[in-house]
């Protein structure tokens, strides 16, 4: 494909512009532009000949992760438009773009455990210290050797996944090709045959352009920062920082004086980021962190290692109806029993955390039989308690807080918790500084005010175009219904409309998606868009996308139940069923039993090569594997129950499709990491696993 079109300024990480690196024409590559060619302005469907089109909305972490998913498994022509409306935000979003970091803002997890391939664990280590260009690193980085416990400046997680996103281009199918955009997209509708998405172009001509498309996959991260009813009268204040991810907001860090009073609302961990951006540049005052319940993050131990706990089931569990009360009476009990059997040799910050994975199967039961007002009034009213003792910090993050809280001789304290909640904040003296109203306190006046409250997740009232218009307008999506965090989807991200049905081609990956990972598997606190669950649902939705498009393509209907996939047992069950043969008991079990078999013995651990491959030659030589394996076991079924050929063809479609859905589904299962297979599998200890 040929595409003739202008460039946007290329992005340092990438080291040229994609004019520069793209191969020839006939190649997977990358162009960057802005205006849409011609052949935009038709439905994919109405253009004989063309490749299907993939939109991206937004090129944060999770649109650029998917991205890199659709490169790597992309089999038949396909154009992927990847859209970002701020270029600082690129290959990284707020946690890891250039725009909102610098590089003493470190990854709150070990360089172990940030792979972008959960499949191979090694990728992230092997990068950094093999292929990363690390000319534009600072002397501290230069010639540091990661290992599996180190900790990783978030700038260098950036530039690894836009290093990793080249790669994927360079390494794609001849007629795979990845179009870079630059716009914020205002409208998705249904067009004749796929999606039309609006955007504005940010370009210097400007302009709305309309750009059809088969599949859209929204990936625009999180909302607007949450601005709560006390900020009213300082929200225009040069004295009050509202985001303090926004772009260009570290020439604001750099505007606070030295000797300045700061108060921090909140104690999540955008606290800490704001306290590493304060210290960073140059502050040296006191910084007041308030929260209504005075919760603050723990660190780990510098030898920490992350384990799986196992937890017994609750006894509050068994009452027949769960009164909030009741709940959290019942929490309070369980975990003072566990804490008094198990925790005499943990640290409480870490206890509390593993406890709280263990509860993970625990919380889906809790919440689907508790009224959903009820299930959004305690994730409220204990959200800081959920956030702080879900997970901890690393020494290089906490430590700058926590060593900050104490004094040492020539080195006053400088940090303070204040567990107030706050009323009022008004300006005092000219607008110089700002009067904060606590609950059960004396005031406090300060210089500065820094809202760290975290990301609005109420998408009944998302102040954005999109949503907006995706749920008021289409309605084409709806809030999240029991927890009122995000939206609501299917298994694969697909969004779920005002009447409850399941959108086909219109996907959804990110922090949109935490409510529904909180209901469907039980993550609380940062683990609903942590690095590991948005990696799992990118790889799960990019499959899904190049599934479904594969059956459209080819007609063939893959109407699978959602569930089935997760056992070859009951993926064979349902295959046997589907096909309603009306053979005698003893063939239909025969039948079972050799598909079962199969799946085992050839089909997974093919599958499972095919999507751990490292490079497309290798993917290649196993779907070819893959292909001549499936028509081989289709002419044996055949000839050995008498099935037709159309029979035996969606047996083993259907088989096929079953299979990889079940090593995707165990590859993103944190239970059945993925084993070391490299130099650094001495470092990895693996966890005893601890009695029910």
């Amino acid at each position: 494909m040929q595409v003739a079109m202008r460039d946007n300024a290329p992005t340092r990480a990438m080291g040229k512009t994609a004019r520069d690196n793209a191969p020839a024409p006939g190649t997977g590559k990358t162009v960057r532009d802005n205006a849409p060619t011609p052949a935009m302005g038709k439905t994919m469907a109405g253009r004989a000949g063309s490749p299907r089109r993939i939109v991206i909305v937004g090129a944060g972490f999770s649109g650029t992760l998917t991205a890199i998913r659709l490169l790597q498994f992309a089999a038949a022509p396909l154009e992927i438009c990847l859209m970002e409306r701020e270029e600082g935000y690129r290959y990284g979003g707020l946690a890891f773009g250039r725009a909102s970091t610098h590089w003493e803002h470190m990854l709150n997890i070990q360089a172990g455990r940030i792979t972008l391939r959960r499949e191979r664990p090694e990728d992230f280590l092997e990068w950094a210290n093999g292929e990363a260009d690390r000319t534009d690193w600072p002397a501290k980085w230069q010639y540091h050797a990661f290992g599996v416990a180190c900790v990783v400046p978030r700038l260098v997680f950036r530039q690894y996944l836009a290093e990793r996103l080249r790669s994927a281009v360079a390494d794609a199918h001849p007629e795979v090709s990845l179009r870079e955009l630059s716009g914020e997209t205002i409208d998705v509708r249904r067009g004749d045959d796929g999606y039309v998405v609006k955007y504005a172009d940010l370009g210097e001509e400007g302009g709305v352009h309309e750009l059809h498309s088969d599949q859209v996959i929204l990936a625009t991260g999180h909302l607007a920062p949450s601005q709560a009813p006390f900020y009213h009268r300082v929200r225009g204040s040069e004295r009050f920082i509202g985001d303090p991810y926004a772009p260009g907001v570290q020439e604001r860090f750099r505007a606070v004086g030295a000797d300045e009073t700061v108060l921090v609302t909140g104690s999540a961990l955008s606290a800490f980021d704001t306290v590493v951006s304060l210290v960073h540049a140059g502050h040296k005052g006191q910084i007041l962190i308030c929260s209504r319940g005075g919760h603050l993050h723990g660190t780990y131990p510098t030898d920490h290692e992350h384990d799986i706990w196992q937890a017994r089931r609750p006894a509050f569990l068994d009452a027949d109806t769960l009164t909030p009360e009741a709940v959290v009476e019942g929490v309070g009990a369980e975990y003072a029993h566990l804490l008094a059997e198990h925790g005499a040799d943990t640290p409480a910050e870490i206890f509390a955390e593993r406890v709280m994975k263990a509860w993970e199967p625990y919380v889906i039961e809790l919440i689907s039989r508790m009224d959903a007002d009820d299930v959004r009034m305690l994730l409220d009213r204990y959200k800081s308690l959920i956030v702080t003792s879900r997970t901890s910090t690393v020494r290089e993050i906490g430590g700058v807080v926590r060593d900050r809280m104490h004094g040492y001789h020539g080195a006053p304290r400088t940090i303070s918790v204040i567990p107030s909640a706050i009323q009022d904040m008004r300006p005092v003296e000219d607008g110089t500084k700002i009067r904060v109203v606590l609950a059960d306190r004396e005031d406090v006046t300060v210089d500065r005010v820094v809202n760290c409250l975290g990301n609005n997740t109420d998408y009944e009232r998302a102040d954005h175009p999109l949503w907006n218009g995706l749920i008021h307008g289409h309605r084409a999506a709806r809030p999240q219904g029991r927890t009122h965090r995000g939206v609501e989807v299917g298994p694969h991200g697909q969004l779920v409309a005002a009447d409850g049905g399941t959108a086909r081609n219109l996907f959804a990956v990110g922090p949109m998606r935490q409510g529904d990972e909180t209901t469907r598997r039980g993550r609380l606190g940062a683990f609903v868009f942590s690095i590991g669950t948005l990696r799992n649902q990118c790889f799960d939705t990019a499959m899904e996308v190049l599934r479904q498009a594969g059956s459209q393509t080819s007609g063939e209907a893959m109407n699978l139940p959602d569930t089935v996939h997760h056992c070859l047992v009951r993926s064979s069950d349902w295959i046997v069923a589907d096909l309603d043969l009306g053979a005698s008991e003893p063939d239909t079990e025969r039948l079972r039993e050799r598909l079962l078999a199969h799946a085992r013995e050839t089909a997974y651990p093919n599958a499972v090569n095919y999507l751990g491959a490292e490079d497309r030659t290798e993917r290649d030589k196993y779907r070819t594997i893959l292909t001549d394996d499936t028509a081989d076991f289709g002419t044996a079924l055949a000839r050995e129950f008498g099935l037709t050929a159309e029979q035996a063809r969606r047996t083993v479609a259907l088989l096929t499709t079953l299979v990889e859905k079940h090593a995707v589904h165990n590859l993103c299962d944190i239970t059945r990491l993925a084993g070391w297979d490299s130099e650094y599998a001495g470092q990895v200890k693996h966890a005893p696993k601890k009695d029910a």
